[in-house]
């Protein structure tokens, strides 16, 4: 209980000084984080006015089928959990598992996008716009091990 107090006030003291507690070098990942959940938001928002069910949207991929809704999810996980608590940790590895997972998100929406099984134009386009994004993961400037 007395370790999370302190990690509270930590936050509380960064936080009225204008601070975070994202390491320097990990911003751009940061941004990118936020500009890839507002394009996620966008793309399962151009689903809703055709009644699109993303979950009866399925292809087969890496010999599973697996459904839009699915990937989707996948990808929100990663940008709101996994990449953040990676920031957190600020190890050396860290980017290494970012750009794994996000080479796997890439993939599937990428997938999604030009398949057939997507017939609504404006959910294709925000697919295609999603998968931009993850393309352009930002290249960081990590410090050494050591220094």
């Amino acid at each position: 209980m007395i370790r999370f107090a302190r990690a509270f006030l930590q936050a509380l003291r960064l936080t009225l000084r204008g601070e975070s507690l994202t390491p320097a070098h990990y911003r751009p990942l940061e941004t990118w984080i936020a500009n890839g959940l507002t394009l996620l938001d966008a793309a399962e928002s151009a689903a809703a006015p055709d009644r699109i069910d993303l979950a009866a949207l399925k292809l087969k991929l890496d010999g599973r089928p697996t459904s839009l809704d699915t990937t989707l999810k996948m990808l929100r996980h990663n940008l709101t959990e996994e990449y953040p608590r990676l920031i957190r940790l600020n190890d050396p590895h860290s980017m290494t598992v970012v750009q794994s997972s996000n080479l796997n998100d890439q993939y599937r929406v990428a997938q999604f996008a030009q398949s057939d099984v997507i017939s609504s134009e404006p959910l294709r386009r925000a697919l295609e716009g999603l998968g931009t994004h993850l393309q352009n993961l930002p290249e960081l400037e990590l410090p050494q091990s050591g220094t």
